[in-house]
């Protein structure tokens, strides 16, 4: 049954986005641009954690504008003929870049974490060549 359900949602989803292209990429541009801002502006927090929380919350709120100002423009140029088509892609697309960065981060993590070893367990850390 999960099967069929989900066939029929991909075919579905196949359909719609095949109909409304201009829909489909107005909203996989938009979910691309304002998560890659965000996640710019929040990775920052990284390399200066007294500021985090200012960093996380300007990089929400600059998510929000991006995506308010794009989709406001959309509409005004009527660029779009499905609403429902570009929700589905924004909302798609955001978790999937959302997704890939993480993953990306995870991956460099663990390669930083393999490049360097703790000394005589001070705390501090020395690169391995």
């Amino acid at each position: 049954m999960k099967k069929t359900i989900i066939a029929i949602t991909i075919i579905a989803l196949a359909i719609l986005f095949s109909e409304h292209f201009h829909s489909f990429s107005v909203g996989f541009s938009l979910a691309m641009v304002a998560v890659s801002c965000g996640y710019l502006i929040a990775y920052q927090a990284i390399l200066r954690p007294q500021y985090a929380m200012s960093f996380l919350v300007t990089a929400a709120l600059v998510k929000l504008a991006i995506t308010v100002i794009g989709v406001i423009w959309v509409f005004a140029a009527d660029i779009i003929h499905s609403p429902l088509t570009f929700l589905i892609a924004y909302t798609l697309f955001s978790v999937i870049i959302t997704y890939a960065v993480s993953r990306y981060r995870a991956h460099r993590h663990d390669i930083s974490d393999q490049q360097q070893r703790e000394i005589f367990h001070t705390g501090l850390y020395e690169e391995l060549k």
